[in-house]
């Protein structure tokens, strides 16, 4: 398979036309959309958003490589475009982006394509093969320069194998003499980044004079894996990667840990690093020194709330059902309610567990879940739980590495006993002297500021976390915003404590935009692109589920003022919902869970409320500003 396989010439475009990163996106969307690759368009453009909300795919030096998988995909696809003018696409040198190619990959496919999508990837590292395509005057020009490249660099892979078979056979090279350094690159989606990575890694190490062995950990798995031999003979590591990897292989070794993108730009810096003799050596639990200490412990946090919230969506629902009307007091009403609350009692254990997890992986969960219990028996609620799993984490960590140094070669007896005894008994001395009573106090501030406070400062606050869910689309405003509500519902979880109105602002906050956008597209569709009305259904859909990315195709024209709209309409609904004490019994589901709040009637109004106002915004911003396809 050949890369212009996956690019099909209707999904060509050059002297393309293109003001924001976002147009730009969905002008490479719209592209994919005219062959037969995608079975829902909508659900692969909003996991592209989402893909950028992880960090930007302008890779620099005019090169833009947005990607993402979704089952909205039917078989793998390749987009190009070029826009002469240039893009401002926060790319990694400040520079705009010329040359774009979108990936569109399903979630189940053949590792074929994934080898012609790296090999697409290697290709882009030349300056002159990237001029020659931004120079294109046909898209068949285009494709024939990309078909010579492509078997240029396939006969020159093929001849280096060849040498390298040769050598192995003779008994020299690097199959008896190693490799001078190691490396592992890998990226969220496991597409582009993880391949153009490796090839910057290995074309610099051979310019440099070094050998270079590279693993990359792509969407079809581990690629060239390496041996263990192979690490203990090499000088020095490098492990470019924004995703978890195995490490404890590297543990003595000199290590430089970055992320995927310090790989593509910074091969030359990374590779003297590895090679310099003052380079640290890899312990086992040691973080990443390369990103900032609260985006760590941010990390952290997400990984045990990804485990928390089945269980608190799963015992609010129960618990939620067992005090309807018609249900309670019933032996079914007493059963549900039975398993609400016993399954209700594990949200503290679990979050922090699962903190204590990432941190230092399984010897850490039993202290982890000791600081759980903790945090439910000193009644730190919520705030405890989390204080005491980064505890129990810390304690692991340094528990397992002292081990580590002094105990090697008693291994079982080690992780059987010593492991979650010291970490039990240290996580529960420090909770129970240190953390719990402060983590109790500020908790009971908290409930009491929601359940005490006046109309006013209420509405305030759904205002603020409401607007916060419109603010950014998955960006850092909107993680945070859900991260309190899912936190503060776990609070109060099984009963509807004063977290779960919290919950509920930033549930409504969530659902108005796409619902806003598309209700004033299906009443006022003269104000709109034929893109934007395509979408119309799909929006409101996504609206009523709580998937707020369904607005994302409207932001296209002047997303400031766009965004702004959002947060006005998401910030009245929210306002309204607090207002009216509405509560939600679990962090996610939208219309299907509204039946099982507290005030569903004031909660419709609100939601209502917001989507007509935001619509009305939607409607009047766009006739201001026209329609710009």
């Amino acid at each position: 398979m050949h890369i212009c396989d996956l690019l099909d010439p209707r999904a060509v475009k050059l002297f393309a036309r293109a003001t924001t990163k976002e147009q730009a996106i969905n002008n490479l969307v719209d592209l994919i959309s005219n062959t037969d690759c995608l079975s829902d368009p909508e659900r692969y453009r909003a996991a592209v958003f989402e893909r950028e909300t992880k960090g930007s795919t302008g890779l620099g030096a005019g090169v833009a490589i947005p990607h993402a998988k979704s089952a909205g995909v039917n078989k793998p696809c390749l987009a190009a475009m070029v826009v002469p003018e240039g893009v401002e696409f926060d790319s990694l040198d400040g520079q705009p982006a010329q040359l774009f190619f979108l990936i569109a990959s399903p979630h189940q496919a053949s590792d074929a394509h994934l080898d012609v999508l790296a090999r697409l990837s290697t290709l882009l590292i030349s300056e002159e093969f990237r001029k020659s395509l931004i120079n294109a005057t046909s898209v068949d020009e285009f494709l024939k320069i990309i078909n010579t490249k492509e078997k240029e660099e396939i006969k020159e892979k093929k001849e280096i194998t060849e040498q390298a078979k040769n050598d192995e056979a003779q008994g020299k090279g690097q199959a008896k003499e190693g490799f001078d350094l190691v490396a592992v690159t890998a990226c969220p989606a496991g597409l582009s980044h993880t391949y153009m990575a490796a090839e910057a890694l290995e074309n610099k190490a051979k310019e440099l004079g070094y050998t270079i062995k590279i693993e990359t950990d792509g969407a079809a798995g581990n690629r060239n894996r390496l041996l263990p031999e192979e690490i203990a003979r090499a000088k020095g590591v490098i492990v470019a990667a924004d995703r978890i990897v195995e490490m404890d292989r590297f543990i003595g070794k000199p290590l430089v840990r970055v992320g995927v993108v310090d790989g593509i730009r910074k091969p030359q810096e990374l590779i003297k690093q590895a090679l310099d003799p003052k380079c640290p050596s890899y312990q086992t639990g040691l973080l990443n020194n390369s990103s900032s200490i609260l985006m760590r412990m941010y990390c952290h946090l997400m990984s045990g709330m990804t485990y928390l919230m089945p269980i608190a969506a799963t015992a609010g629902i129960l618990s939620a059902f067992a005090k309807l009307e018609f249900i309670q007091g019933t032996q079914l009403g007493l059963f549900l309610d039975k398993i609400g609350y016993s399954i209700g009692t594990l949200l503290f254990p679990i979050l922090s567990a699962f903190i204590a997890f990432s941190i230092r992986g399984r010897t850490a969960l039993v202290a982890g879940f000791t600081g759980g219990v903790m945090a439910d028996l000193g009644g730190s609620g919520v705030i405890g739980a989390v204080v005491n799993g980064f505890v129990g984490g810390a304690i692991a960590l340094i528990v397992t590495t002292l081990a580590a140094r002094f105990l090697k070669g008693h291994d079982a007896i080690v992780a059987l006993l010593l492991y979650p005894i010291f970490g039990v008994l240290g996580t529960a001395i420090i909770a129970t002297y240190f953390t719990n009573i402060p983590a109790a106090f500020l908790d009971e501030c908290i409930t009491t500021l929601i359940e005490d406070s006046g109309s006013l400062v209420l509405i305030i606050i759904g205002a603020v976390t409401a607007g916060m869910m419109a603010a950014d689309m998955g960006g850092p405003l909107n993680k945070s915003a859900y991260a309190i509500g899912v936190l503060l519902l776990a609070d109060g979880l099984p009963e509807m404590g004063p977290g779960s109105m919290v919950m509920a602002s930033v549930m409504i906050g969530g659902m108005v935009p796409p619902l806003a956008a598309g209700i004033a597209s299906l009443l006022i569709p003269q104000a709109f692109t034929a893109n934007e009305k395509k979408n119309t259904l799909v929006a409101i859909a996504k609206g009523l589920v709580f998937i707020t990315e369904g607005v994302l195709p409207f932001l296209a024209v002047n997303q400031t003022k766009m965004k702004a709209v959002c947060i006005t309409a998401s910030a009245l609904a929210g306002a309204m919902s607090m207002y009216y004490r509405c509560t939600i019994c679990a962090p996610h589901g939208g219309i299907f869970i509204i039946p099982l709040s507290e005030n569903y009637g004031g909660y419709l109004i609100s939601l209502a409320a917001g989507t007509i106002f935001g619509a009305f915004l939607f409607a009047s911003v766009r006739l201001s500003l026209g329609k710009k396809e």
